[in-house]
């Protein structure tokens, strides 16, 4: 049984003088206290730190810095907020901040060139992300293979979709024309 809706109305419109409008969510900054700035600042430069000390295979000095620094990072802080002469030094420091995260972001990538032209030790970079030349270029290799291998299947069906379009085509224009 059908529903009549000849009776139905949609709702008003509301009309905007200015047009559409949008709601755009804004996204607020972290707000942080100097505290917490130079706790966190300090625990990043410990980071590069590290990673320096990997790098040259300096392991043991990495773990000493991951497993103690946070607590001296956090102590220090503290202290700054009485300390100007503390202060001032390591908010010159963690001024790097936003150019601490690109060197972070750009260093495993200068290490993986520097390894795979032999100027590195790829193995004491491990921890860094960097692997052997050999490997990059055996999964590169695969890579390339696979994307031919796509390449070709998509071709041989493409092939037989026309094969199979062309003996449709033969098949009907072989039929007499019916006219309706």
């Amino acid at each position: 049984m059908p529903i009549d809706m000849s009776a139905a109305k949609a709702p008003p419109r509301k009309r905007n003088a200015g047009g559409p409008t949008m709601q755009l969510k804004t996204i607020q900054p972290e707000v942080l206290t100097p505290r917490e700035k130079r706790d966190r600042g300090l625990n990043g430069l410990a980071q590069l730190a590290q990673g320096l000390c990997l790098m040259t295979g300096l392991n043991a000095d990495a773990a000493a810095i991951g497993m103690f620094f946070p607590s001296i990072a956090t102590e220090l802080a503290g202290v700054a907020e009485t300390s100007e002469m503390v202060a001032k030094p390591i908010d010159f420091l963690i001024e790097i901040g936003p150019y601490g995260g690109l060197i972070a972001a750009v260093m495993p990538f200068a290490l993986q060139i520097a390894a795979n032209h032999r100027m590195l030790d790829a193995s004491r970079l491990a921890s860094q992300g960097v692997v052997p030349p050999e490997v990059l270029e055996a999964q590169m290799q695969a890579k390339v293979a696979r994307l031919q291998a796509d390449a070709l299947r998509e071709q041989q069906a493409a092939v037989q979709e026309a094969q199979a379009a062309m003996r449709e085509f033969e098949a009907m224009s072989r039929e007499p024309q019916r006219v309706a």
